[in-house]
């Protein structure tokens, strides 16, 4: 075979490679949402939201809970795997599986976190959070680890919900994994004052000490046969996000919760004050890895519903064939 031709050939090959990772990047912005000015069309998929979940990448570290960790029957493990966030005695339970990488539970979050953080308060719900790493294990890298990891090492002084907020808001493109370096994320959580005061903090972070926990979440979500992030639990009864826009995700998603404090009895458990959010905590257009940049027109604040994986900026079908054109339903988990 001449030169020319093994030239030839070679390059016909990188063409080829080069040709597929262009469809799987467009596929990855393709099943992305957007939430505001523009449409959001978030997928169920299984019940679940995102692409489908693999075999979650593989870490180490010994299992540390975090402070109050607490067992989870939604999580179906005897681990405590879950941060709870609200009173014990409140009568409806929220639970979600999360990624701090990923674009949709960021968007998911800034529209309807503000209501149940009110909910929470009133001692209406509690909140059970699972973070995973699922954009890990897709796009490589250790953001979703790390970003976990820090969440957990907030709770363990108290600050969780402050840094849960600004790990959304200051959220990097997914493409870019900048919360792959432990130095962005404390950067980030210096605007917390009892995290930036905190040396028992920040050597958490550099330290991992939580990453067994986090990998035992993300084992533990594919274990269970969740599809992907964010996938919102109420009462056992997940929630199916198929609206077009940001003010019909927030009524849905109201109309959910309120449905089930009436179930439940209609008698709010002990009132509770949660850490103020960051002021910062609005994420800026800068921040979102999402194709739309900042959801604007959205129910503004902080974040609610999160995981991984995304859906498209048009009402698309997802990995499972499903599509959002319909009205959403609960299904049970």
């Amino acid at each position: 075979m001449s030169q020319a031709n093994r030239v030839g050939k070679q390059n016909a090959r990188e063409r080829v490679a080069a040709e597929k990772i262009k469809r799987q990047r467009a596929e990855r912005r393709r099943k992305q949402i957007t939430i505001g000015s523009t449409v959001i069309a978030v997928i169920a998929v299984a019940g679940g939201i995102g692409i489908a979940v693999q075999a979650s990448k593989r870490d180490n570290h010994p299992y540390l809970a975090p402070t109050a960790a607490v067992v989870d029957s939604q999580a179906k493990s005897t681990k405590d795997l879950g941060i709870q966030v609200g009173s014990a005695d409140a009568p409806v339970t929220m639970n979600v599986f999360e990624d701090f990488r990923c674009p949709v539970c960021q968007q998911v979050e800034t529209t309807v976190e503000p209501t149940y953080r009110q909910y929470i308060e009133d001692g209406k719900i509690k909140v059970i959070y699972h973070p995973a790493r699922v954009i890990d294990t897709h796009d490589n890298g250790k953001g979703s680890l790390n970003g976990a990891n820090a969440a957990a090492c907030a709770q363990d002084q108290g600050q969780f919900m402050p840094l849960h907020d600004l790990l959304y808001a200051n959220q990097p493109n997914e493409e870019q994994d900048l919360y792959g370096d432990n130095a962005k994320i404390l950067t980030i959580a210096d605007q917390i004052p009892a995290l930036k005061a905190s040396a028992a903090f920040t050597d958490c972070v550099n330290k991992g000490n939580h990453d067994g926990w986090v990998q035992a979440n993300a084992d533990n979500f594919n274990k269970i046969g969740l599809q992907g992030t964010p996938t919102v639990f109420i009462d056992g009864q997940q929630l199916s996000f198929t609206q077009t826009s940001a003010a019909d995700v927030l009524t849905y998603f109201k109309q959910q919760l309120d449905a089930a404090f009436t179930k439940a009895g209609g008698k709010a458990g002990t009132k509770t004050t949660l850490p103020a959010a960051p002021t910062s905590a609005a994420p800026s257009a800068s921040a979102s890895g999402s194709a739309s940049g900042t959801p604007s027109g959205s129910a503004s604040g902080t974040p609610a519903p999160s995981g991984s994986a995304s859906s498209s900026g048009t009402p698309a079908p997802s990995s499972s064939g499903s599509t959002g054109s319909s009205a959403p339903s609960s299904s049970k988990s």
